[in-house]
């Protein structure tokens, strides 16, 4: 996105980038918890996500005729990136109907591979932009239309869309299989306890520090790359979309093995703790220690000229301070970094995470709750942009590393130090324990 924006405003700032990354974020936050809710209310699965794939193919669309409008191009791509976040907020009625649509004991397989098919699509978006890197920034017109590397990805996203939305409303069957008192059986009664309000909390902080390190990593891998390695536009979309494409790979090949193998079957808590450690890992060996080599490379500019045109020539631009004493990450440091950890890291912490917070909730309807998981999960995706690019332009790369690292490893704390309560709800309780439930407390003798 950022060598686009700056094609179609070479005035436009990597904080005004920070913004069209965080209005996606925003658009999904707002939506998230409105979807869930009307998926809570409702029942229903199959309209609320109708609504958010509509929405997000008018996006997706907009996106893609930004070459041909005439002024406000910036502005527009702003807008059409908060249209395309209000749509994925159909992600929590997603996630919710994967969980309560199946028995418990698929649960673990259903959430792994619904997670590791969403991740599959994250890892098909690099590869798709690769393959359309060799039209260049100036492509081909279909009549007055450009069709670029850049706005030919979102045009291909309008065609699956209209392919998902007629899947869904002609093949999608709606039945719930892992909610008990279901309100169309009324011979089936039982009473389920309150959840454990502390475990689902870290369970949304980890979701958040997830979240938090995807943004970051989506917003600054680009702009970072090019200042370190002295990429081109198109090295950097090419270089990074293979990088983000085998580490999707990675994470799609975890997910799978969890839900098909014994993989699954190991203790959610350690997964996650697994997956913290190298997202900590991948963020200290990507801070810009001082035996790196250094300091960072100028964009060269043509003699007599001031225009820094990174189509033709990477690097560090001349209105950043920091690029006379930051140092560079050494390149093999960074791709093994962004491959390996990353690519591990996702899977250890999204599906685990995402399974154990569904069974800390319970066999209940989880329409709200989800959509609150994917809420708080948008505000790390909405605040990660406009924090991490107001960094970078001020003090470089080693701040946003640090205060990620820091988030990181609050969680790992908070995993430690409630440990043992994170565990799913407890539908028979001890006997004799006072067990709180929606309206009052129950004992079992």
């Amino acid at each position: 996105m950022w060598p686009y924006l700056k094609t179609l405003d070479p005035n436009a700032s990597i904080d005004f980038f920070g913004w069209v990354v965080a209005v996606f974020s925003a658009g999904q936050t707002m939506a998230s918890f409105m979807f869930g809710v009307w998926n809570q209310k409702t029942r229903s699965t199959k309209y609320p996500v109708s609504c958010g794939i509509v929405l997000m193919g008018i996006g997706n669309l907009i996106y893609a005729i930004l070459p041909i409008l005439q002024n406000g191009q910036k502005w527009t791509m702003l807008a059409a990136r908060l249209v395309v976040g209000f749509g994925t907020g159909n992600l929590s009625v997603l996630r919710t109907y994967v969980a309560i649509g199946c028995a418990q004991k698929d649960r673990v397989k259903a959430l792994s591979l619904g997670i590791g098919m969403f991740v599959l699509g994250l890892s098909i978006g690099p590869a798709v932009m690769v393959i359309f890197t060799p039209l260049g920034p100036k492509g081909f017109h279909i009549a007055s239309f450009p069709v670029t590397m850049y706005n030919s990805p979102a045009i291909v996203m309008v065609l699956i869309i209209v392919a998902s939305l007629v899947v869904l409303l002609t093949c999608f069957e709606e039945k719930y299989a892992g909610v008990i008192n279901n309100n169309n059986d009324s011979s089936v009664k039982v009473i389920i306890p309150k959840f454990d309000k502390i475990s689902a909390s870290i369970c949304i902080a980890v979701w958040f520090a997830l979240q938090c390190v995807a943004t970051n990593s989506e917003v600054l891998m680009t702009p970072l790359s090019m200042a370190l390695y002295n990429w081109t536009n198109h090295d950097a979309i090419f270089w990074n979309g293979i990088t983000i494409a085998i580490s999707n790979v990675i994470s799609f090949v975890i997910y799978v093995s969890i839900a098909l193998t014994k993989i699954g079957k190991i203790d959610k808590r350690k997964m996650i703790l697994l997956g913290l450690a190298g997202f900590s890992i991948y963020h200290i060996v990507n801070i810009p220690w001082p035996f790196y080599s250094g300091p960072l490379d100028y964009i060269t500019t043509e003699s007599n000229s001031t225009v820094e045109d990174t189509a033709n020539s990477g690097g560090c631009s001349r209105r950043y301070e920091w690029c006379k004493y930051t140092t560079r990450v050494p390149l093999p440091v960074f791709l093994l970094s962004s491959t390996v950890f990353l690519g591990f890291a996702y899977p250890c912490v999204g599906s685990p995470s995402g399974i154990l917070f569904s069974e800390i909730i319970g066999p209940r309807n989880q329409g709200f709750m989800q959509g609150l998981f994917a809420f708080v999960g948008s505000i790390g995706r909405f605040s990660g942009p406009i924090i991490a690019t107001v960094l970078f332009e001020r003090c470089g790369y080693l701040w946003p590393m640090v205060l990620l690292l820091i988030i990181l490893v609050l969680c790992i704390a908070a995993m430690m130090t409630f440990y043992r309560r994170l565990v799913p709800l407890k539908l028979i309780p001890e006997i004799g324990v006072a067990t709180p439930y929606k309206t009052g407390i129950f004992y079992r003798f």
